[in-house]
């Protein structure tokens, strides 16, 4: 086969330039790579069909092939028909034993079109790659990868900050290890239900540190269900919450007490005598409050061994047939103890609800107003009654 031959089917673009900037010899591949016509591309210096942004580099590139230099590689965009640009990429030479003026640019080109396409792609995923691994590394958050056989795959540095162990010690041994003996069973039940798709939006569990003692962490976490399910990893972020959780159960344990005393103060049991207390009661009744009256009452009968009981609801905004129930089943559980309840402060509107119910009021005393009933309790009963001192 001849050189010429060779030319003409040559998939690369094959050319010669001259000094001034033309070319000379061009094969098909160039109408086939960029639409141009042969004799279109020789109309025009090339460089008019060079990329505005790769001019520059190309006429020194040039230069310094009419200087003696060889290219290897040299990369620029040149012009399509259709208005579109695509990348080639150049080896080319001069033959500095030619006389200067005959001296020819011999070139061969690529089209590197796709390849610059997929480095350009490759160099921004690895430098999103190096930007993730930043963050990995300089995270204050807690991360990890899991795998299904109960590992963590990656840690961050963050855990040795929080905990005091490596990401070594962390990937090194399941991770259960690591959580609270009372925390495992709900722990493993989570992770469960992640590798079944469920994402965590808030779990929390305590985890070993290294010095013996444990944290609260605050987990979010999710599994990619587009990886190979042989590889489906679930990917992790913990935060140290324990200093919140110390303050959550302080204030719970605050509550608690400020709770204690407000039903204190809601049902307190006030002594007139060594054999009379008297029960205030105020505000509003719900089903804790009217079991802590029979409560109360009860345990004050039994502690104080009164003989009388006032239960004084003037204060009360409203009483239903639930807490009239309740008053007079009160009232029964008292007088199994051996005290007698008087009932004080009772409203046209209530002595309805009491017939309605249609209940047993038998051992129930009723008096209109508190001071009443103190006097009928002082002048019952065959025992005097010895004031307590103040």
């Amino acid at each position: 086969m001849s050189h010429q031959k060779l030319f003409e089917v040559a998939s690369g673009l094959l050319a010669t330039a001259d000094a001034r900037g033309h070319f000379h010899d061009l094969n098909p591949a160039w109408e086939r790579t960029l639409g141009w016509s042969l004799d279109e591309l020789k109309a025009k210096p090339y460089i008019e069909f060079v990329h505005p942004g790769d001019r520059e580099a190309t006429l020194a590139e040039t230069n310094a092939l009419f200087n003696g230099r060889t290219t290897s590689r040299f990369d620029n965009r040149y012009l399509c028909k259709d208005g579109s640009y695509k990348w080639l990429g150049w080896a080319a030479r001069v033959d500095m034993a030619e006389p200067a003026e005959a001296r020819l640019i011999y070139a061969t080109a690529l089209d590197v079109t796709n390849d610059r396409e997929q480095a350009a792609q490759f160099a921004h995923v690895a430098q999103l790659a190096k930007v993730y691994e930043r963050l990995f590394q300089v995270s204050v958050g807690l991360l990890v990868t899991l795998d299904a056989e109960g590992y963590f795959r990656h840690a961050n540095p963050a855990w040795e900050r929080t905990l005091g162990w490596t990401p070594e010690d962390m990937t090194s041994r399941p991770f259960i290890e690591f959580v609270h003996p009372e925390d495992r069973e709900a722990t493993l039940a989570e992770a469960a239900a992640l590798f079944q798709g469920r994402t965590t939006i808030r779990f929390d569990n305590r985890y070993e540190c290294k010095d013996g003692s444990y944290k609260w962490l605050a987990w979010t976490a999710h599994l990619d269900a587009a990886e190979e399910p042989a590889n489906r990893l679930v990917y992790g972020t913990a935060h140290d919450v324990t200093s919140y959780r110390e303050l959550l159960g302080e204030f719970e344990r605050t509550l608690a007490r400020l709770r204690d005393s407000m039903q204190a103060m809601s049902t307190p049991l006030i002594p007139i005598t060594d054999r009379i207390v008297v029960m205030p009661l105020v505000g509003q009744m719900d089903t804790d409050r009217v079991n802590q009256v029979m409560t109360v009452a009860l345990d004050g009968v039994q502690s104080s061994q009164a003989q009388m009981v006032i239960l004084d609801v003037t204060g009360l905004k409203e009483i239903d047939t639930r807490v009239a129930s309740a008053l007079v089943d009160t009232a029964r559980a008292l007088q199994l103890l051996g005290a007698r309840t008087i009932l004080t402060g009772i409203r046209p509107a209530v002595a309805q609800t009491l017939v309605g119910l249609g209940l047993d009021l038998a051992g129930l005393i009723t008096k209109s107003t508190l001071q009443s009933a103190i006097s009928f309790a002082l002048q019952s009963g065959q025992t005097p009654a010895r004031a307590l001192s103040p």
